[in-house]
């Protein structure tokens, strides 16, 4: 029990020998300067507002029929890409191992003939393009062209 108390108290001093030698050495001094300048002037206006809001009423905006007239045309698009990678010790001398990268986003039908816009990320590196539609139909789609300075892909 007395070897547990001697070894408590040592590790007690030295946390505060520590904590002393941090403020001392390594803490910056805060240094407070006072303004004995004047106070600030202010000036009292008869400055009245161009309109009242006092009586304004927040009506909540209502999305529900825009979302209802456009909901059709919001696609799931999901990408598959093959990618190399190093997945053993072993792979490092044979040049690593194929593997496929599915990657998921969404995108909008802008036309009726089926083009689609969607983020240049969502489909960056893929070797083959599916859509999904609301109704759940599934089709293969084809990249026409992308911007990734802009992030944008035309499908």
């Amino acid at each position: 029990m007395k070897k547990f108390f001697s070894f408590l108290g040592m590790a007690i001093l030295g946390g505060v020998i520590a904590l002393g030698g941090y403020k001392v050495l390594l803490e910056e001094p805060v240094i407070i300067e006072r303004n004995n300048e004047q106070p600030i002037q202010t000036f009292q206006t008869n400055f009245k507002p161009a309109f009242e809001t006092t009586n304004a009423t927040y009506e909540p905006t209502d999305f529900t029929d825009a979302a209802e007239k456009t909901v059709h045309a919001v696609v799931h698009v999901k990408n598959t890409a093959v990618k190399t990678g190093v997945t053993s010790f072993a792979d490092l001398f044979n040049g690593g191992r194929q593997y496929e990268q599915v990657g998921t986003g969404s995108g909008v039908i802008i036309s009726a003939d089926g083009y689609i816009v969607t983020n240049n990320h969502v489909i960056k590196d893929a070797t083959s393009i599916e859509i999904t539609l609301n109704n759940r139909k599934k089709y293969e789609a084809e990249l026409i062209g992308t911007d990734s300075k802009n992030d944008i892909a035309l499908l």
